[in-house]
């Protein structure tokens, strides 16, 4: 058997997430009626309701803004390494 992998646009799980949420009928109801899995009906519920600045989101974006950050640090000592060594160059008399 082959395991097909189903895509579903953002209109659909609107929809779905609206049947759960607002109208209070069962994840495992929902997801017998539209051919969707349970675990991923619960994920895009979970997904639809939790609130712009969750907690993970902000750590996830600050161990983003760190790593730019540490690149950036490191592009700088580079940068004036070289600089010192053709300092050292053009003062030697």
């Amino acid at each position: 058997m082959s395991k097909t992998n189903n895509r579903y646009d953002e209109e659909f799980k609107a929809h779905a997430v609206n049947m759960v949420v607002e109208k209070g009928r069962p994840v495992s109801a929902v997801a017998k009626d539209l051919g969707v899995s349970q675990p991923a009906i619960r994920r895009w519920v979970q997904l639809s309701t939790e609130p712009e600045d969750s907690t993970a989101k902000r750590i996830a974006d600050l161990e983003a803004q760190n790593k730019k950050l540490k690149e950036d640090f490191s592009d700088a000592r580079e940068t004036v390494e070289v600089l010192k060594k053709s300092v050292a160059i053009f003062v030697k008399p």
